[in-house]
């Protein structure tokens, strides 16, 4: 009896054992492995491995249309809720730089879940680093600095809505500032996981206490806006 007893504890417990050991191996080869690969292999490497759906990122996310799941790390939510929390145009204002041609619109590259790169959780802007960024939302900064492949972030969050404004050279704003519509709050770079200078812009709602999601950027502003060139496959 106590043989058939141990018999079950090990058969039931051999699900959680494998789930841990392969978390385990999953972190390894993201801390370990990663770096030790060329430079050029790197960042294909860590897209096809931060692609991979996450339990967590996927369970009960309200997720929903135009939306994909966020997870709940990145920046967390401040809960801030002040005035001005409507999201409207876009954060680069013309004559636009880019490649040594002046563009009376920003210019869209990668779109929001584009075809040529279906996970996408933002629209990009190619532009000629040092270009002025703008916050298209009032509110708070959530985070004003570096964040991984983000590269240097700013996010301005306002009533369950965070903007979020990534690789920049230069961060104008720290956290805790309140910003209006408009304000300059970093310059447009090519840090962390970018492969040209350009500015992804990402619009993150809080859908629970621990689910949010990705929307499309495209649904706050128009075809008017700007230039489409198109994103590379």
């Amino acid at each position: 009896m106590k043989g058939f007893f141990r018999f079950s504890i090990a058969l039931m417990t051999a699900p959680l054992l494998c789930g841990a050991a392969l978390i385990v191996g999953y972190v390894m080869l993201v801390v370990l492995a990663i770096p030790q690969l060329p430079a050029w292999a790197q960042p294909g490497v860590e897209q096809w491995l931060f692609d991979i759906p996450q339990y967590a990122e996927t369970s009960d996310n309200g997720s929903y249309g135009n939306s994909l799941p966020s997870g709940m790390s990145a920046v967390p939510f401040d809960g801030y809720v002040g005035p001005g929390s409507d999201i409207y145009g876009l954060p680069l204002i013309g004559p636009i730089p880019h490649w040594g041609d002046i563009y009376d619109k920003p210019l869209l590259g990668c779109k929001f879940q584009d075809p040529h790169y279906q996970t996408h959780t933002g629209s990009d802007f190619p532009v000629n680093e040092g270009t002025l960024i703008h916050t298209t939302i009032a509110g708070k900064v959530v985070w004003a600095g570096s964040n991984g492949p983000w590269g240097n972030l700013v996010v301005i969050e306002n009533n369950s809505y965070q903007v979020w404004l990534a690789h920049l050279s230069s961060v104008q704003v720290v956290e805790g500032q309140i910003v209006n519509h408009g304000d300059v709050v970093g310059l447009s770079g090519n840090t962390g996981n970018s492969t040209g200078a350009h500015l992804h812009y990402g619009i993150r709602q809080k859908t629970g206490e621990q689910s949010a999601v990705w929307l499309n950027p495209q649904n706050y502003f128009t075809p008017d806006d700007y230039i489409n060139i198109g994103c590379s496959d």
